[in-house]
């Protein structure tokens, strides 16, 4: 008698980068998110990032993703030494996702909101930042920014 099969549930692994911009005033860009579809996310504060995509370094993802959501140019000035690292069950396949944060400077643009799923876009100094209702893996971050 043949076992049954078992079903191959697929995974998949996302890449998430975010990016902390530093302006000439020692702020970081934050900006509030417009997803009513989410509402654990919905017009909480994050910061610039999001998907590497197929073929691309995290550091071209953080230049793509930065450029698009804001019209910023920035550089790299280091990669975060913190990640994090979650699955997610959905009925088709398992996803697990990681999440990078680099620390980068704004090197050429204005700020714009362009991005359907950006309300507010701001400078605001690093203990301003902490008091904001940001989202719970970019807060994650904070205490590798700066001596907090």
């Amino acid at each position: 008698m043949k076992q049954p099969r078992k079903k191959i549930i697929k995974r998949i692994t996302k890449v998430v980068i975010l990016g902390f911009i530093l302006n000439n005033k020692k702020q970081v860009l934050v900006t509030q998110r417009f997803e009513p579809h989410i509402p654990d996310a919905h017009l909480k504060w994050d910061v610039p990032g999001g998907t590497n995509e197929f073929g691309e370094s995290l550091e071209q993802t953080l230049q793509r993703e930065v450029k698009e959501e804001t019209g910023l140019t920035v550089k790299t000035i280091t990669m975060l030494p913190h990640s994090i690292s979650r699955t997610w069950n959905h009925r088709d396949y398992l996803q697990h996702t990681l999440v990078f944060g680099f620390l980068c400077r704004a090197k050429k643009g204005t700020v714009h909101t362009n991005d359907p799923k950006i309300v507010s876009a701001q400078w605001m100094t690093f203990p301003k930042m902490k008091r904001l209702d940001l989202l719970s893996t970019t807060r994650s971050f904070l205490p590798f920014l700066f001596d907090a």
